[in-house]
């Protein structure tokens, strides 16, 4: 018999203690616990970061990192009106990005006490999340339907990946992408630059990471439900000193135009958070240029793979070698909620061509 409990309060460093064995099941390590707390201590107005426990007898059994979304009119319609609406009738819903770890600083696989039983508890969790709320979504593999008994499905933009036990060389990796050699040389000769920052930024540097952060925003086709809630998590896990985050920078004339923060954890290497001022009329490349320089650390500290999170540009989509198809799980405890939203979302910008363009490709 299972009981359970959302709350608010992330987890005491005994609890995380119990999930130490999954954590090696999923090749992942301590690490991930101080980029959560961090998550934690950054909820906003209309996001607030939500664990939802399993308990089994008293004993703590399994874990699911959430987040509760509200006024999320702007990630479904570019139209004020309409985005207005959804905003008025300000039906909340709680969002598990269940592919990869720390990808926004909130995606996590959930943790079981015993890894072998891991898809029979989240399954039981699953259902708790079904049968208690008025809408819950589930990013996840679609290769794991097999967990969403009853759950109306929609497509999903690819989980992207570089895998790095398939590049002998970071030259080979840069053979592979057409005219790299030539945006190397266009963003050196426009004195750009990259640097390779540890653990923490400083005050100066969270400056320029909020002004990337939010030209990014302005000019996306893409507005997160937890964009307050992103920004806010990626200023606070920034300005906190994380052993194995990497913040890649990229710079012309020292003045920061962008960045990636990524988590060495295990034998991986995941993409926390990262923008660009696409307020800038050229980058001269950098993002591009950011790639080679996150393949060539991770090369060079023998991991396996990076994990960039959805595929959301042209660029991610060439400069990587490996994508996982990826689906949407809707559950609501009123039938009739679950299948109007399931219909109501291929009309919104989420299923549209431009975002789902690169689902297609």
């Amino acid at each position: 018999m299972y009981t359970f409990e959302l709350t608010d309060k992330f987890l005491t460093k005994e609890e995380t203690s119990i999930f130490q064995a999954y954590l090696g099941f999923k090749g992942l390590d301590e690490g991930i616990w101080e980029v959560f707390s961090c998550y934690f201590k950054s909820g906003v107005r209309n996001t607030k970061p939500l664990l939802l426990k399993a308990y089994k007898e008293d004993q703590l059994y399994g874990v699911i990192i959430l987040a509760k979304c509200k006024r999320y009119g702007k990630s479904l319609f570019n139209n004020k009106l309409l985005a207005g609406l959804v905003n008025v009738i300000n039906i909340p819903f709680y969002l598990w990005i269940k592919f990869g770890c720390c990808m926004d600083m909130m995606s996590n696989p959930g943790f079981a006490k015993d890894p072998e039983k891991s898809d029979d508890i989240f399954r039981i969790m699953i259902t708790y999340l079904k049968e208690n709320s008025i809408l819950t979504f589930i990013n996840d593999y679609t290769e794991n339907i097999r967990l969403y008994e009853s759950a109306s499905v929609l497509p999903a933009l690819p989980h992207a990946l570089i895998d790095c036990s398939t590049i002998e060389s970071i030259d080979a990796y840069s053979k592979n992408h057409k005219n790299l050699k030539r945006k190397l040389r266009v963003f050196k000769n426009k004195h750009g630059a990259y640097k390779n920052i540890d653990s923490q930024l400083n005050e100066e540097q969270l400056v320029s990471l909020k002004k990337c952060f939010q030209a990014t925003a302005e000019n996306s086709v893409f507005h997160l439900p937890y964009q307050e809630l992103y920004l806010n998590a990626a200023l606070t896990t920034s300005s906190t000193k994380i052993e194995n985050v990497h913040y890649f920078i990229a710079t012309i004339d020292n003045e920061i135009i962008g960045y990636q923060a990524a988590l060495k954890t295990g034998e991986h290497l995941n993409a926390l958070h990262g923008a660009f001022d696409r307020n800038r009329k050229t980058n001269y490349h950098a993002y591009d240029i950011l790639f080679v320089k996150m393949t060539e650390f991770a090369l060079e500290e023998g991991l396996k793979t990076i994990d960039f999170g959805a595929v959301i540009n042209y660029t991610k989509e060439k400069m990587i070698n490996r994508s996982i198809e990826m689906s949407y799980f809707i559950y609501s405890k009123y039938f009739i909620v679950q299948k109007a939203f399931n219909i109501f979302l291929r009309l919104t910008k989420i299923q549209g061509n431009k975002q789902m363009k690169f689902r297609n490709n």
